[in-house]
């Protein structure tokens, strides 16, 4: 077991979030935008992207087994194998067992998985392919490391999968005679030169914003016996923020090869709207917000400023409302996640990045505005469509963005005319 003060995650500055031991960001994202997202990278099999999935696992077990060996003090393979298993189920992955496993490899299983069970409400349907490709990439890493190996030691092969009908998660490391060659980990990222501190919250507005982050304090955010997290009609999972962008930024890369920049752009954004309809619509009618949250909302932008004050919970940076009506929101964003991984991979970027903030700025608005969320509706596809589609519904646009060298990245949301 992991000692108390291990791998503990902690409260930055800009409302980030590190695991401790390897300076890794750590973010809320639920079962709908991890399923969204890995649909939509998996789009075409000949982009690749299923290896590249695979491989930005790797590299965070394999970061987190280290972390485990160097801030824990968890010296032998075994050790470090089932150390690494707890932090996994704690940040709501599911469960791993490798008592199997030796520095040659071995049989990997995984009795629950967030991606190989969870998935399933989003997909309405069933998976013509194993989704729990960050389960096998996770496990190569963490076996690496165990037996202080380069990252690239082992390949894994899939033998079993809860998405296709298994009753458990079975997969195979196998030693490579010559390691992968990886990329390097870029740790918390940076920010932008320019950056700015966040002003303080929107003071004309009955939200009290500190008071609901004391009251969500007191949730407890980490997996239960199965290692997943239900928490507001969806499950979460305290993932990795650069698991997040170095997959979504190589699908960039991929399809600029083949000229179709724009359409991973709206893939990437169209992810970040299945996110915003369904935690942040889930979190407005779950009894966490009427108890704490809706008691302080007497207008539609109250429930705007509501929903910010619980994104600035999630690791995502510090959002601010800086003008907001019925017909438009303008938020600046200080630090996002988005922009300072693709910062630390990549340096300055020549195109806005933050694809999920984007995504998510357009949910806030036609939740709240069109599809009167206020009211309960079933968060259903139909429900989905009529308010993402609706001719007078709300659109999103980054005017600036930190990876771009600005202070802050500005998203501006507006209704369609």
């Amino acid at each position: 077991m992991i000692p108390n003060s291990a791998l503990t995650i902690e409260a930055k500055e800009y409302g980030r979030r590190l695991m401790s031991g390897c300076d890794e960001p750590m973010i809320f994202h639920c079962n709908y935008y991890n399923y969204w997202l890995q649909k939509n990278l998996l789009i075409n099999a000949e982009f690749g992207m299923a290896s590249a999935i695979r491989d930005a696992a790797t590299v965070q077990g394999y970061q987190t087994a280290h972390a485990l060996v160097d801030k824990a003090a968890v010296t032998t393979a075994e050790a470090v194998m089932a150390a690494a298993a707890v932090v996994y189920a704690r940040q709501g992955f599911g469960t791993l067992n490798f008592t199997n496993t030796t520095a040659q490899g071995g049989l990997v299983t995984a009795p629950s998985s967030h991606y190989g069970q969870c998935l399933f409400s989003s997909c309405k349907g069933d998976f013509t392919q194993a989704q729990n490709l960050f389960d096998r990439g996770f496990a190569a890493g963490v076996a690496a490391a165990a037996f202080d190996l380069p990252a690239g030691s082992f390949s894994s092969e899939l033998e079993a999968c809860h998405s296709l009908g298994n009753k458990e998660g079975l997969f195979r490391l196998k030693r490579r005679p010559v390691p992968q060659n990886f990329f390097s980990a870029c740790g918390p990222g940076l920010g932008s030169a320019k950056r700015k501190s966040p002003p303080p919250p929107w003071t004309e507005t009955n939200v009290d914003e500190a008071a609901i982050h004391q009251a969500l304090a007191g949730l407890d955010f980490s997996g239960n016996e199965e290692g997943l997290i239900p928490r507001f009609g969806v499950m979460l999972t305290d993932h990795f923020a650069n698991f997040y962008n170095r997959i979504s930024f190589h699908f960039l890369e991929v399809l600029e090869d083949t000229g179709l920049r724009e359409v991973a752009e709206e893939l990437l954004v169209e992810a970040g709207h299945r996110c915003a309809f369904n935690t942040f619509g889930g979190i407005m009618i779950s009894p966490e917000w009427q108890a704490v949250v809706q008691p302080m909302c007497k207008t539609p932008e109250d429930w705007v400023h509501g929903i910010v004050a619980v994104i600035n919970t999630f690791g995502w940076g510090t959002w601010r409302v800086h003008a907001l009506t019925p017909e438009r929101l303008v938020v600046h964003i200080y630090d996002d996640y988005e922009s300072r991984g693709y910062i630390g991979m990549y340096g300055t970027a020549s195109h806005p990045v933050n694809f999920l903030a984007t995504g998510g700025a357009a949910g806030i608005m036609n939740l709240i505005y069109t599809g009167h969320i206020s009211q309960a509706p079933v968060l259903d596809n139909d429900f989905y469509l009529r308010i993402f589609e609706a001719k007078d519904g709300y659109h999103a646009t980054p005017t600036q963005s930190m990876a771009m060298g600005a202070p802050f990245t500005e998203i501006v949301v507006e209704r369609q005319k």
